[in-house]
């Protein structure tokens, strides 16, 4: 499995607590033999400062589906995270 991932904008949605979030635009591509499973709750953005920071379901509009995974398919979309902060890396 390959991510791909970059800081994105933050798409308000209605179950958006206000702005204060970050997102990263996030891309998996299925590279193995085997279906994958793609959940937004398997995700966690790392910032600089070394702190983890849980996706925050549906305030995001672009928010990365739950799917299944074929060999060779790929999906992107957001995980967010709640605060303002620089993003490092997704886990």
């Amino acid at each position: 499995m390959e991510i791909t991932a970059k800081k994105a904008p933050f798409t308000k949605s209605v179950l958006a607590d206000g702005d204060a979030y970050t997102s990263v635009s996030v891309t998996i591509r299925n590279n193995s033999g085997k279906k994958v499973s793609v959940n937004p709750l398997y995700f966690t953005v790392t910032d600089t400062n070394g702190t983890k920071h849980t996706d925050e379901l549906g305030v995001d509009d672009k928010q990365i589906d739950t799917v299944d995974l074929s060999p060779g398919e790929n999906i992107s979309g957001t995980v967010t995270g709640k605060g303002t902060f620089t993003p490092k890396y997704v886990t």
